[in-house]
């Protein structure tokens, strides 16, 4: 258990010959950038769980909450080009969205198709993209253009259960956490940028971060 609103933030640069994270990259690649790396850390507490707002949605009417993982991107980075012809996906599958967390740039059009056997209502209430998708049955898709950053918290109206965690972002230089808390950002220019960190529960943290061409930077971040 961690401290209530400590942020541990351990900020160490080391060769990259030295660094386990950045082993797989290649050495040139490594000398042009840098590779911010490390761990988020989360108290862990008792998985929630939640009834469904109708009977007969899913086989118990009782679910466990979907859990999301943090995104972690860079402020004060070079932008990314235009992203209009970007697209990505967010499915549901087995009562789920499927990844839990996306981390998108500006422009980008994300997709929603069903794979479920029954219906699916996505939406977000969220102030950077307030949409509502309506019920569409499995192997229907709709999709929604991302057209300023934020944070976009998505749910489902018919499952409760379902939740998932988009972040649109205007650098180029982000990446989500994996499931043992670890994450990886390589090529990096060298200078000094603000590493934010989301999680959906636990609101955001933002770390200075000063990256070295030819090194690799490691953080800590601890949410109570």
């Amino acid at each position: 258990m961690f401290a209530l609103g400590s942020v541990v933030l351990v900020a160490l640069a080391v060769m990259s010959g030295e660094a386990t994270g950045s082993r797989h990259l290649a050495g040139t690649r490594l000398q042009q950038g840098g590779v911010i790396a490390g761990e988020v850390r989360v108290a862990r507490t008792p998985p929630r769980r939640t009834a469904e707002r109708y009977a007969g949605a899913v086989p118990s009417a009782e679910r466990p909450v979907q859990e999301v993982p943090a995104v972690v991107y860079l402020e004060g980075a070079p932008a990314a080009r235009a992203a209009s012809r970007h697209r990505s996906r967010l499915v549901q599958k087995d009562t789920t969205f499927v990844p839990g967390a996306l981390v998108v740039e500006v422009g980008t059009t994300v997709e929603f198709p069903n794979a479920d056997p029954f219906f699916h209502n996505v939406f977000s209430y969220s102030k950077p993209k307030r949409f509502d998708l309506g019920r569409y049955p499995q192997g229907e898709s709709k999709s929604v253009r991302f057209d300023a950053p934020g944070i976009v918290k998505i749910y489902c109206e018919v499952h409760r259960s379902m939740r998932a965690l988009l972040v649109v972002v205007e650098s180029p230089y982000h990446t989500v956490v994996d499931e043992r808390g670890r994450f990886s950002i390589p090529d990096v220019p060298p200078g000094r940028y603000e590493l934010v960190v989301v999680d959906g529960e636990r609101g955001t943290r933002t770390v200075d971060v000063t990256v070295t061409a030819g090194r690799t930077t490691n953080l800590t971040v601890s949410f109570p």
